[in-house]
């Protein structure tokens, strides 16, 4: 079924990846305050795929011309661009014995990040130990997969059909930067949005993705 999947994606649709190196040294600050903060009350360590759950679903919220999915068959009818205007719902791509699975997170923007940590941390445990519903894998309109635990940096995901979009997360790793003119190291992050170009434009998939960016770099604009 992966590998159907996989094939399907990359025969149908017309993927561009656009790059973004974020400074994620404030994302970095505010997990670890969190993470401590939350400790007691969620009984393990906060995550943070349970950080970009939350800020890709507050990004798609407003910009909505990406949580969408094509209908019909674009080579005869020219299809239908649906948006998911009631829900957002987030899949994680998770490693397992058993494949790649997506297990969702749904309506991710209108929960909290204790509720979001503690919904991904059961959803994962029962992909990796085969005992997810089918349900909880299906019904994503956007997904995050993370491979900064594997030191990779930028890669080109591909989409999870019949999304519009997915977003690759490389590893948070200290690098030179130059701020305000003076040379500093910072945490840097790669991020990396495949897009299906038949769904959206270059410019408005950038703007996505610099609201993404802007997010990670001052994880703050989600209270606003």
């Amino acid at each position: 079924v992966i590998a159907r999947r996989m094939a399907e994606s990359h025969r149908t649709t017309a993927p561009v990846t656009l790059t973004t190196e974020a400074d994620a040294t404030t994302f970095v600050e505010v997990r670890e305050r969190l993470k401590e903060t939350l400790a007691e009350a969620l009984g393990f360590s906060l995550g943070y795929n349970d950080l970009l759950i939350k800020l890709a679903a507050r990004a798609l919220r407003e910009f909505p011309y990406m949580n969408a999915r094509l209908e019909g068959n674009p080579e005869e009818d020219g299809g239908a661009v649906i948006r998911h205007l009631a829900q957002v719902n987030v899949a994680l791509a998770v490693d397992t014995e058993r494949g790649l699975l997506v297990p969702v997170v749904r309506e991710a923007d209108r929960k909290g990040l204790v509720e979001i940590a503690r919904e991904m941390r059961g959803l994962v445990e029962r992909a990796r130990v085969g005992k997810a519903l089918p349900d909880e894998l299906a019904g994503s309109t956007f997904t995050i997969t993370n491979l900064g635990v594997y030191e990779v940096d930028a890669f080109t995901p591909i989409i999870n059909l019949p999304e519009t979009a997915i977003l690759g997360v490389g590893r948070i790793k200290p690098r030179p930067a130059v701020v305000d003119g003076a040379l500093c190291v910072r945490e840097t992050m790669w991020l990396s949005l495949t897009f299906d170009h038949r769904l959206v434009d270059g410019a408005p998939a950038a703007r996505f993705l610099q609201r993404i960016k802007q997010l990670v770099e001052e994880p703050y604009l989600m209270l606003a």
